[in-house]
């Protein structure tokens, strides 16, 4: 049997929490008080792990908000993998059609960065993404590269964090700052209690109260899958364009065998087949 990362992951967490891994034996004292919250860095990179450390395969409708109203879409199809310990990821585009299997290829590296490449079929050629371009937009959307790819706790460092409610339901909500700088100068992470969801990120510019990127993942959109808890829509609010992108995720599965070999610059150039839900 595969052990995840999550699993791994989760179990750790309840330790941290003080919850027994066994139930008590008949007539043992409970205890007094509850164990105080795992720190933040515990909680967000829980909430990191559930997210992106997954093997999936899904189709993606990128709906596109303009300023005056006018909308743009895009679909493609997706997989994500973990491969000895890393999250690699792929899509290609699907519509439309003058942009066709125009793919993005990411893949953790043993350091905890990324390797990211585009293909661009129009020209025939793999272009590669550096560091400085993880907040460009992704196919043209309010998402960026740095919102698919595999985050970690160890990225951020940590002002203060607070339990609240957000629609009623119970959640963190995480003060962070990105530790090697970033288009943004803080961020505020919120993560469900009781499942380590993200159900909501801000991020701010410096010296402002007001975010000027949010993105949100209803709780009513979510579905569990091989442990996880995903979101089926996000949206991704760019507030200072006054544009918005609703990410649907039409079909998910995390049934489908995605093989190693398609995450690497050959496949991008030989526009090879990457997984679909059928």
């Amino acid at each position: 049997m595969r052990t995840s990362r999550s699993i791994l992951a989760v179990g750790g967490l309840l330790v941290v929490l003080g919850v027994p891994l066994r139930g008590r034996t008949a007539g043992e004292t409970p205890p007094v008080s509850a164990a105080p919250p795992p720190s933040p860095a515990v909680i967000l990179e829980a909430a990191f792990v559930n997210r992106y450390s997954v093997d999936l395969v899904t189709r993606i409708e990128l709906i596109m908000h303009g300023r005056r109203g006018q909308q743009r879409e895009r679909t493609l199809a997706a997989a994500t993998k973990v491969v000895d310990g890393r999250v690699y990821s792929i899509g290609r585009l699907l519509s439309p059609e003058y942009l066709r299997d125009m793919t993005v290829l990411m893949m953790e590296t043993h350091d905890r960065g990324q390797d990211a490449f585009v293909f661009m079929p129009s020209l025939d050629k793999v272009r590669r993404i550096s560091t400085a371009q993880r907040s460009d937009a992704f196919f043209g959307s309010d998402v960026t590269y740095e919102d698919i790819e595999q985050q970690h706790a160890d990225e951020f460092e940590f002002d203060s964090m607070e339990e609240g409610l957000l629609e009623g339901e119970p959640i963190y909500r995480i003060h962070t700052r990105p530790a090697r700088g970033g288009n943004y100068a803080r961020a505020i992470f919120t993560v469900a209690r009781k499942d380590h969801a993200l159900l909501n990120v801000q991020y701010f510019k410096r010296d402002t109260d007001d975010p000027y990127r949010v993105i949100d993942a209803p709780r009513k959109d979510m579905v569990v899958l091989d442990g996880h808890v995903l979101p089926t829509r996000i949206s991704v609010e760019n507030r200072m364009r006054g544009t918005r992108t609703d990410v649907l995720m039409t079909k998910m599965s995390t049934e489908i065998k995605i093989p190693n070999r398609i995450f690497s610059v050959r496949t991008l150039e030989a526009r090879s087949p990457i997984p679909q839900v059928r």
